[in-house]
């Protein structure tokens, strides 16, 4: 029974404390990764040209193109910063982008060319930011929805990260009388008409990274293979408080509380990676690839705390003025299996004159085929309803890459770029929202054996949040808009 109750607050509430949810499926499968410095420079559209270390996540087919071995390196500087109705939070990160080498065995005597191995680490997502995001003058509160989602089971079972704590803390109480229009759970804080301020500060850390095992082939300088072995890595550490205050003076003697939630997730996949490229005449390249699920082991982690704090007279026996309640959850873990999506990549490019090159890549992925399963400590009626909400909020998403690259002189390149991925929820209210847009631009130098890429990429998307939902209380919308300007510089030597 107690799990069924935390369950159903966790899905009703869930914008405050989350359990596994849907949103979890959308964060950890959605690769927004643009590459190596030179790739990012194109914006990521690189499936069908290949001969570069980060296509080994997106087309392995790219191996085959290699003629020399090749090792790189590429560190990066992201810049980031939410802005929640007018205000501002920025956070800044460094982290490796690349790192991988390809031995090439390039035999020009034989059809099949040879066999070539490489290993690649990338960086999928940076999960790295701050937000502030505040309602000044509030008519409801997340006290209300606490309430109303308390309906009228025993204190002792209620949600005990969230329902019991505001209990706890005096809060929300309970009225056992059945004529009383308060009976069951209600809150004696806000008084009719009474407004609040609202407040919720979030950090979020983290990365999500891919090592790669790759092999290529060549025939005949025309058809490039290649098959991945994909090992993925993820940890996300989210810390938030959230904070309600009534005006100067309230009849209810609240002078604020404030919610602190504590999330973690740690987890390692795998997943296998198919691709191809064709070369029909030396002008034009198809690229096509196809990424199989990554079959995720997962542990979550969370803990809650509450601090409310009343302002009174002084009180005789301590000397104060006030009193204050500060209440603590023990951490909560459970391991859990995670499946994301399959997708698929087709990518088409020209090459003019060995000066010029344009490039595009589409990729499809169905967010709805994620899935979560062997959840410790959930039954399988849970289970079915978690799955069930990935396909009635998620659909599938068309995303496209655009590059270009233009060859000033035999050392000498510059490059421009243009990213697109599609919202992966349905019935937005703004067609706009949870869209991710990217514009890239770079330039490098080839020297032959050693060269020099770097990289600018400028990301943007916005959403709409709230800060509690459920059949009758939901909080006022906050509008955010999240940028990212990132720097990336990509060393190589061939050998």
């Amino acid at each position: 029974m107690k799990n069924i109750i935390i369950l159903s607050i966790f899905l009703s509430l869930g914008l405050i404390v989350e359990a596994q949810t849907y949103q979890d499926a959308v964060q950890y499968s959605r690769i927004t990764s643009l590459g190596s410095a030179r790739s990012a420079g194109m914006a990521g559209a690189f499936g069908a040209l290949g001969g570069e270390l980060s296509t080994l996540s997106t087309n392995p087919g790219g191996i085959g193109v290699f003629r020399r071995s090749e090792i790189s390196i590429t560190p990066s500087l992201n810049f980031a910063s939410t802005q929640s109705d007018g205000i501002n939070a920025k956070d800044n990160s460094f982290q490796m982008g690349n790192l991988g080498v390809v031995f090439a065995f390039y035999s020009p005597k034989f059809d099949w060319k040879g066999i070539n191995f490489g290993i690649n680490y990338t960086n999928l997502n940076n999960f790295n930011r701050k937000s502030e995001q505040i309602v000044w003058n509030s008519s409801s509160s997340w006290l209300d929805a606490l309430a109303y989602s308390s309906n009228n089971y025993p204190s002792d079972e209620l949600n005990i990260f969230t329902n019991y704590l505001a209990y706890q803390c005096w809060l929300i109480n309970q009225d056992l009388d059945e004529s009383s229009p308060n009976y069951g759970y209600y809150t004696p804080i806000l008084q009719q008409g009474e407004l609040v301020a609202q407040t919720k500060n979030i950090k979020e850390d983290g990365n999500q990274g891919e090592y790669t095992f790759s092999f290529g082939t060549n025939y005949k300088d025309k058809l490039y293979l290649g098959f991945t072995i994909g090992i993925q890595s993820l940890w996300y550490k989210m810390n938030s408080d959230y904070t309600e205050a009534p005006g100067e003076q309230s009849p209810s003697g609240l002078d604020y509380y404030t919610f602190y939630d504590y999330k973690k997730m740690n987890g390692v996949g795998t997943n296998l990676k198919f691709g191809l490229i064709y070369r029909p005449i030396p002008e034009l390249r198809i690229g096509a690839a196809i990424h199989t699920p990554t079959w995720y082991n997962m542990n979550y982690k969370m803990a809650t705390a509450m601090y409310s704090s009343f302002w009174t007279e002084k009180d005789p026996n301590t000397g104060r003025d006030g009193y204050a309640f500060d209440i603590y959850n023990d951490e909560y873990s459970v391991d859990f299996n995670m499946r994301t999506p399959w997708r698929a990549i087709l990518s088409l490019a020209t090459v003019l004159n060995q000066r010029a090159i344009i490039s595009v890549d589409y990729e499809y992925v169905d967010y709805r085929n994620a899935n979560f399963s062997e959840i410790s400590d959930y039954n399988s009626l849970q289970e079915k309803e978690l799955n069930q909400s990935i396909k009635d909020y998620l659909r599938a998403t068309h995303n496209v890459r655009i590059g270009a690259e233009f060859r000033v002189n035999s050392t000498f390149s510059l490059r421009a770029g243009y990213a697109f991925w599609d919202s992966p929820y349905h019935n937005e209210t703004n067609q706009n929202y949870n869209r991710l847009q990217a514009l890239t631009a770079g330039a490098g130098l080839n020297f032959g054996s050693f060269y020099c890429d770097a990289a600018f990429i400028h990301k943007f998307s916005e959403n709409e949040t709230v800060f509690y939902s459920d059949y009758i209380y939901q909080s006022d919308p906050v509008k955010n808009k999240y940028l990212s300007n990132e720097a990336r510089i990509t060393l190589g030597i061939k050998f």
